[in-house]
């Protein structure tokens, strides 16, 4: 029989050991929190202007210094067409997004997504093209013809020029659309169309012996910038993180490259009452 000093000395073992186990368990929850904490990844769709391997190839390079600078991990989001895009914003999907200027009204509008910063250095102007040796010299005779366009809801390059075309002008015609911004100024080159519509920004990202194949018939007064938008549902001191980081990009030589290739030139702090509530007003649900 064991003696009341045996008993206490393995109670004092038994609860040691019970304190170990103890002390492991809350080591190992906490280690599983640290690495759930760290596996966290913010989502970033981008608009599809152009083909998804271009964007990957614009904005990738951009997303690997973002992560580097602020320790959080990215994942890039691209979409076949703008019916895909604009359906995943307003199930809130992606944490961030590059969109359009009306695209983020409607973003805004379903989700609550607000802006974080846009380019400062240019508007965003719609233009019609048509080839350089096409015979239309006004933009009146386009009435009846047949007309390229990215995608039914496409901002600059499709609601807007649209809608000021027949509403302003007072044309009519047969839009063709075609995905992306690429096809539109392809389908130009092989008169496909009599005509095109794209923007200043997509347009100075193409191959320079295209261009020369290109010529401005008509332009749209041009609207802010596209913006970088964020969801609500991520913290605000992740947004102010990501916010910096894209602002200082702008003091080297390295990061203004960065930014040259997601058109982001100039990025400034942006403001949705200041910069984008204005659009809801154009009557682009039409």
């Amino acid at each position: 029989m064991k003696t009341g000093v045996e008993r206490a000395r393995q109670n004092r073992r038994l609860a040691k050991n019970v304190g170990c186990l103890l002390l492991l368990v809350l080591l190992a929850g906490l280690q599983a929190g640290a690495l759930h904490a760290e596996a966290r990844v913010y989502t970033l769709a981008v608009v599809p202007q152009h083909p998804p391997l271009i964007i990957h190839r614009n904005w990738r390079p951009l997303l690997k210094r973002l992560q580097q600078d602020t320790g959080l991990q990215f994942r890039l989001k691209t979409y076949n067409d703008f019916r895909q895009f604009l359906a995943a914003l307003h199930r809130g999907e992606p944490d961030f997004s590059y969109l359009a200027p009306y695209h983020l009204v409607l973003a805004h509008r379903s989700q609550g997504y607000q802006p974080l910063l846009r380019d400062d250095s240019r508007q965003l102007v719609g233009l019609l093209l048509v080839r350089q040796d096409s015979p239309l010299k006004s933009v009146h005779e386009l009435d009846g013809k047949t007309i390229a366009f990215p995608s039914p809801n496409a901002f600059a390059a499709s609601l807007y020029m649209r809608h000021w075309l027949r509403k302003t002008v007072g044309i009519d015609f047969t839009p063709r659309y075609v995905g992306t911004h690429d096809n539109v100024y392809r389908h130009i080159v092989r008169g496909k169309v009599h005509a095109g519509s794209g923007v200043n920004t997509t347009l100075s990202s193409q191959p320079e012996a295209l261009k020369q194949r290109l010529r401005i018939l008509y332009d749209v007064p041009g609207v802010v910038a596209h913006p970088l938008a964020v969801h609500p549902q991520v913290p605000e001191e992740i947004q102010k993180q990501v916010q910096a980081a894209m602002l200082k990009l702008k003091n080297t030589a390295a990061g203004r490259q960065l930014l040259n290739a997601v058109q982001v030139a100039e990025p400034v702090a942006a403001d949705y009452q200041r910069d984008y509530a204005h659009l809801e007003n154009m009557g682009f649900e039409e």
